[in-house]
């Protein structure tokens, strides 16, 4: 096949690996054997990599960094052939073919600029963002910006404007399935367990070199569907280079985007900006030429705005919801720090190390229209990843990559240490049903921690035949040692909070606090992957992947509630073996050339959830639990008093207990299974112009969910004749529905025995399935300028309910709607040397229903809940709420210049040019505030900065 002169070297995780290959051949098109071609980069850590071509012509360099590389054709006889700037991105295979022309005096023939942008082997869907484009585009600095760019992708949530979404946890969706998802930093996956998706690890871009985020048709190195993201940090290299920057923006910056319809919803302002700054600075270079390379890297960001309906405290009239309370702020801050070594040990060994942390603080976290100041609690949260990394050749055709490390957070949440809470006796938090207003401290100090040990191995070889056929053969495995806990400390005001109803007390809900509980869950997994190159036009990626994964819970202990023993007492709980899953899946991809500019792709596969720790949670005795009573204000002090409910778990005054150790096992719990199916077109219509159409399928089957184990649905035998009071939760008025009919269940199966719950796969037939399509455009930067252009489209069959035990889901169970979004962004260099950047989001509009929580009493005079205290029932079809599109453009104005041996920039940035205040949250529920806006786009503002680089 090949054969490698110099040993390789290889970087940063096995998923980030790239390669080079083609074929070398004369004017006839025959094929030229013993061509001698070499590979040059400053992005390698060896001085060159020289390859010879075979009997057929074809070459390959593999395990490559990304980077700008140039090739060399030499062979006696005919003119050497240079390749110059071909730019080489995470994963991408590059196909570079090398005609020879005879020369009786040997010329060189040099071709610039012409990279490859269709990979005509692999099948796995992705998009890639270099550090180039995340500087030149005017996108906001914060991680999940890269979410957002990305074709197939939706992070939920509002689009970032001026980085308004710095620090928030967005679960993300691909092409309609939010599932775990696999966040590569360096080879160390920071992902959450929890299934949204997501990460509690915050970083902001500054350190990225590159990113690869797969949408689709992942192989079987990846565990998941869908996102499977691979982020190379900056790196050292022979020369010393570096980047610093400094941003802000300031109120004068900022426009109004406050109209008539939010000054109806008593709003006198959406988004007020009081300042945002942030720097940033790296280093990197060699400590020996070729051998010892460094990185390190710093940033700071930190933003204080106002939040839409979010208040200091009531007002004039000594009430909230009015529309005369004073603002408050809400401040948001990150501050990073990177750190990476490379030392190239010899030709065939190198060793990486990386660590980089984040902290993210929130001092007003949990502020909404809903939640004033006072009910906010202080929130640190430190994050960080480290890991060594070995790679190594161990000979011309055979390729070792181990990485181990760790990534994780500690999630820290104190309303004590809260300057804003007043978190002592006599100030418990409190929320009212038909406002939904919450006051009061912050009823609960939570604090978490989560992360993952892990190791990633593989080994790849590249044997010259094998069965008569070209293969790339690899071979790996993953562990995880995975650990969650989700606790907190006892909380001075009360662990418990209090519910009203228009001000009258309701009930008390109580937490087990304090609390350290412990959750556990292991994965090993191997996998074999083979790229079979079946012809020069067809070529098929095959692979198969084992996995064990084991969910279980250590030997704990719990001290007790110190204010409500008898609800919750103290215990020791042996360890507790929660769930095994052993599952072999297959992948399958082919990539057929239909010519040298196009190729038709096809995947299929069948892919697993993560169990992840936080799997045992519902069955852990000694895990964050809450018990709900009925409450009466006897003494009406408007706070709990013993003695004014009776804490009976059997009692009369027990509604519900949830949370931990309400579980028993599921020995017949299967496994979830993501089935997806795509096919798709990619063309080259233009050197460094790229077109993809495609259409993905996903069927998600056997998910589950936590149902009542001794209340089947005989149990709700009660049925209930109700008014449907309309949007403004008042009967008798213009916009009442019909009746409808609500279900209580019987007294014989009250108190906490029957809290008992069991995690059972879906009712049979409630599979989820999802159809998708994607187009996208690209170009990369020549000639000064470049271009992406994409829209993709989901239609969703998803069930809303899991199970059909309680009679009050069955109305409207299904989402049945269309999701779409699409991105442009381009970027131009005028001449002066003025750069200009645009960024052009949109999406969907929020989707809802409408619903209505009837109480306990029938204002008509019928039969009330006797067990149930409320039923919320959804009153109309998934959709048939939806708010207007979310629409952002950014531009972006930059002033290049020389400043000595560096370039130096004057930025001036615009965020959300159109001024839109698109909702971003609604209330949905029937009632005073239906309809009334939770967030809307922040409004625009433009942000002035600076960057030195050399």
């Amino acid at each position: 096949m090949f054969v490698v002169i110099n040993a390789m070297p290889v970087i940063a995780q096995v998923s980030a690996l790239s390669s080079i290959r083609g074929t070398v051949s004369d004017a006839t098109g025959g094929a030229l054997p013993g061509v001698t071609v070499t590979l040059t980069s400053p992005a390698l850590q060896v001085a060159e990599m020289t390859a010879v071509s075979q009997a057929d012509g074809s070459y390959r360099f593999g395990e490559l960094p990304p980077g700008i590389y140039r090739l060399k054709f030499e062979l006696t006889g005919f003119n050497t052939l240079v390749r110059e700037e071909l730019r080489l991105t995470v994963g991408f295979e590059a196909r570079v073919d090398a005609p020879l022309t005879i020369g009786a005096v040997q010329e060189s023939v040099t071709v610039s600029g012409e990279s490859p942008v269709v990979d005509f082997a692999k099948t796995t869907t992705a998009a890639n963002l270099s550090k180039d484009q995340i500087a030149m585009l005017p996108v906001g600095r914060g991680f999940q910006q890269l979410y957002a760019m990305t074709p197939g992708v939706n992070a939920t949530g509002a689009p970032d404007v001026g980085d308004s979404q710095m620090n928030n946890r967005q679960s993300l969706m691909s092409f309609g399935v939010t599932t775990a998802s696999k966040i590569e930093i360096e080879g160390i996956n920071i992902a959450t367990d929890a299934g949204e998706g997501g990460t509690g690890v915050y970083m902001s871009s500054f350190s990225v070199e590159e990113a690869q985020i797969k949408t689709s048709g992942n192989t079987a190195e990846v565990s998941t569907p869908g996102i499977s993201m691979t982020t190379v940090l900056k790196s050292g290299s022979n020369s010393l280079h570096g980047t610093y920057t400094a941003a802000g923006q300031r109120p004068k910056l900022q426009s109004s985007n406050l109209d008539d319809r939010l000054r109806a919803q008593r709003v006198s302002d959406t988004t007020p900006l009081r300042y945002y700054w942030e720097t940033s600075g790296d280093l990197g270079g060699r400590i020996t030429k070729d051998k010892l390379w460094f990185y390190v890297g710093t940033s700071r960001q930190e933003r204080s705005t106002g939040l839409l309906g979010f208040v200091a405290g009531p007002g004039a009239d000594g009430k909230y919801l009015t529309g005369d309370e004073p603002l408050a702020d809400y401040i948001n801050g990150l501050t990073q720090y990177t750190t990476k070594l490379s030392y190239q040990l010899n030709t065939a060994n190198k060793l990486v190390g990386v660590y980089q942390r984040g902290t993210k603080l929130q001092p007003q976290q949990g502020a909404g229209r809903f939640r004033p100041l006072e009910a906010t609690i202080d929130y640190k949260n430190p994050g960080w990843i480290y890991k060594g990394e070995l790679q190594s050749s161990l000979t011309s055709r055979m390729f070792l990559n181990v990485v181990a490390g760790y990534g994780g957070l500690f999630a820290d949440y104190s309303a004590p240490r809260s300057p804003n809470a007043n978190a002592i006796k006599g100030n418990p938090s409190k929320t009212d049903l038909n406002t939904g207003l919450t006051t009061g401290a912050y009823w609960n100090s939570e604090n978490s921690t989560e992360g993952k040990s892990q190791v990633d191995s593989n080994l790849s070889f590249l044997p010259d035949r094998f069965l008569g056929w070209h293969h790339e053969l690899k071979f790996g495995n993953t562990i995880y040692w995975q650990h969650y806990s989700l606790g907190g400390v006892n909380a001075p005001q009360g662990n418990y909070q209090l519910v009203f109803d228009a001000g009258q007390a309701s009930q008390i809900v109580i937490d087990n606090l304090p609390i350290k509980p412990s959750h556990r869950a292991d994965i090993y997994a191997a996998y074999a992957q083979d790229t079979w190159r079946v012809s020069n036009r067809l070529t098929a990626n095959l692979g198969i992947r084992w996995e064990r994964q084991h969910a279980y819970l250590p030997k704990q202990s719990y001290g007790g509630s110190p204010d409500f023993p008898t609800v919750f007492p103290s215990g020791t709980f042996p360890y507790q073996d929660l769930r095994t899953w052993v599952r072999t899946v297959p992948r399958l991809g082919l990539a057929w050339n239909l010519d040298h500019k196009s190729v038709v792709k096809t995947s299929f596969g069948l892919y697993n959830p993560n169990i992840g720790p936080s799997f045992g949670f519902a069955y852990n005795r000694n895990a964050l639990s809450r018990t709900t009573f009925r409450w009466r204000d006897l003494d009406l002090n408007g706070d709990y008093t013993p003695g004014e409910t009776n804490l009976n778990l059997n009692g009369g005054d027990f509604l519900s207990l949830s949370g931990g150790g309400t579980a028993v096992p599921a020995p017949d719990l299967r496994e979830p299974l993501t089935t997806e199916v795509t096919a798709g077109f990619e063309r080259e219509l233009a050197p460094n112009v790229g077109f993809r159409t495609m259409y993905v399928f996903r069927n998600v089957s056997d998910r589950y969910a936590d149902v009542e184990l001794n209340r089947p649905r005989s149990a709700y035998d009660i049925p209930l004749t109700r008014r449907d009071p309309g949007p403004d939760g008042v009967l008798n008025t213009s916009d009442d529905g019909g009746k409808v009919t609500i279900y209580d269940y019987n007294a014989a199966y009250r108190g906490a025995a029957f809290s008992s719950v069991q995690r059972q796969n879906t009712t049979p037939g409630r599979t989820d399935h999802f159809n998708s399509f994607e187009v996208s455009l690209s170009k990369r930067l020549t000639h000064r300028w470049s271009a992406t252009g994409s829209f993709w489209g989901t239609k969703n069959d998803r069930w809303l309910t899991l199970h059909d035990v309680n009679p009050n889901n069955d109305p409207f169970p299904l989402d049945r709607t269309w999701f779409w979004a699409g991105n442009v962004t381009a970027t131009y260099l005028l001449p002066a040397e003025v750069q200009v950047g645009a960024y052009l989001q949109s999406k969907v509009g929020i989707l809802g229903q409408r619903t209505y929580q009837f109480r306990a009493a029938d204002p008509d005079g019928g039969r009330s809940l006797t067990s149930f205290s409320t039923v919320t029932l959804r009153l109309e079809p998934y959709g048939s709420m939806r708010a207007a599109a979310e629409n952002v453009l950014n531009l972006r104005f930059s002033k290049l210049f020389r400043l000595g041996k560096g370039r130096a920039s004057v930025n001036f940035e615009i965020f959300n040019v159109l001024n839109s205040n698109a909702d971003t949250g609604l209330t949905f529920a029937s009632g005073p505030t239906f309809g009334y806006s939770t967030g809307v786009l922040p409004p625009r503002v433009s942000r002035l900065g600076g960057t030195y680089s050399f």
